[in-house]
């Protein structure tokens, strides 16, 4: 049972409920191992941290000794699949589908072990497949079924060209799962129907229907989209180390916690306790945790560890020790206490605008003393001589 929860963890959909637990006792009764299937079409040449979510849980399944298949759309790459997309997605050469693939499999070994893992590519069946074959196939899928598709959905209402081609890809990805009798498919959110027509396919054939399992998509750096190398947010898994860190340092801050539970390997008890740091350290110091950790994973500890400095020293510092500082004195700001509060310090510093504005500044995270960005506009601050506090983008002052 706790096996099947840990299996469980962080997916975002898993379809039937208690089809895990019916598999793995299926699996142990005839002696063999699960078939966990994973396709990717090979449309950009290098691997994310998008895709590693789905990946750490194939290692998961991998570790508990069942079999990884991944099926490289090395026939449906051709094709085009408009996942998610308003058009569909422009059909690869041969040779383009040739180049990725090889990167994508270089790069599983980050994650998964390679050398257990039986990699096949679908041009191997489709493309010994005849038409009429292909029309018995497509027997088995109704119009009204693939309208569910959303993407196709929204097109249609909207008057927006869905050619015949786009409709025969989930069709087609689906008989995968029948070639290589899928016990469990996995994918993102976004392929959820693609892995539920592998299913009904199996079904159809009389195989048992494979398991649908779907982790959560990872936004991108900018914090709205998914990460997609079309889309420019990504953290890449052959990224150098200074780059994984400074591109983790630039998520928002609303991303930490995604960010925490879909690309660290952070223990749950370290999760958690990061979880409560949070509540009242500064979001840097998390990322950098966040940062440290990611590199450490796809590259060493080492690594990790001299990409901080890096940061530390061409941003951190820099940023500030760079600026043209107000020198303000200590005794001129006629505070009685050892302590105030930033709100307090931030509207005497800066009093040519309102307390609300300089409150608005903080929780935006326009305010940083020495380097560090604080956004409760109540966290008690000491005065030090030397201190460097920014306000806002332009102001930057020194307490002497």
């Amino acid at each position: 049972m706790e096996t099947i929860q840990k299996l469980k963890e962080n997916a975002a959909i898993f379809l039937p409920e208690n089809g895990l637990k019916e598999k793995i006792n299926l699996a142990e009764k005839e002696n063999r191992k699960l078939i966990i299937k994973l396709g990717f079409d090979p449309t950009a040449p290098d691997l994310h941290l998008g895709h590693a979510v789905v990946l750490k849980k194939l290692k998961q399944f991998q570790d508990l000794g069942h079999q990884i298949v991944i099926v490289v759309g090395s026939f449906t790459a051709r094709i085009g699949d408009p996942t998610g997309k308003s058009k569909s997605r422009k059909p690869l050469s041969t040779e383009e589908v040739k180049h990725n693939a090889e990167t994508y499999i270089s790069q599983l070994s980050k994650i998964i072990d390679v050398e257990k893992t039986k990699i096949v590519f679908n041009s191997e069946w489709l493309d010994k497949l005849s038409f009429s074959e292909i029309i018995q196939i497509m027997s088995n899928v109704t119009v009204a079924q693939l309208m569910h598709r959303n993407d196709f959905n929204k097109r249609f209402s909207e008057n927006t060209p869905i050619a015949m081609h786009e409709l025969v890809y989930p069709i087609l990805q689906g008989f995968d799962s029948v070639k290589i009798n899928a016990d469990i498919e996995m994918g993102g959110t976004d392929q959820l129907f693609n892995c539920t027509m592998g299913r009904q396919l199996q079904e159809n054939f009389n195989i048992p229907g494979q398991i649908v399992m779907c982790m959560p998509l990872l936004k991108g750096l900018d914090g709205k989209e998914k990460m997609s190398k079309s889309l420019h947010n990504t953290i890449g898994l052959i990224d150098e180390p200074n780059e994984m860190f400074g591109k983790t340092m630039s998520i928002p801050d609303a991303l930490i916690l995604e960010f925490l539970e879909l690309t660290t390997d952070f223990s749950l008890e370290e999760k958690q306790e990061i979880k409560k740091r949070l509540e009242n350290d500064n979001p840097m110091n998390i990322k950098k945790l966040i940062a440290k950790n990611i590199i450490t994973q796809y590259h060493n500890k080492n690594s990790a560890e001299e990409a901080e400095e890096f940061f530390i020293n061409q941003f951190q510092n820099k940023n500030l020790e760079s600026k043209s500082f107000v020198s303000v004195m200590i005794s001129s700001l006629k505070i009685e206490k050892n302590g105030i509060t930033l709100i307090d310090l931030c509207s005497l510093i800066k009093n040519d605008i309102t307390k609300s504005a300089n409150r608005r500044l903080i929780e935006s995270g326009a305010v940083q003393i020495n380097n560090q960005k604080i956004l409760n506009p109540f966290e008690m601050i000491s005065l030090e001589k030397e201190t460097k506090i920014k306000i806002g983008k332009r102001n930057f002052y020194e307490l002497l």
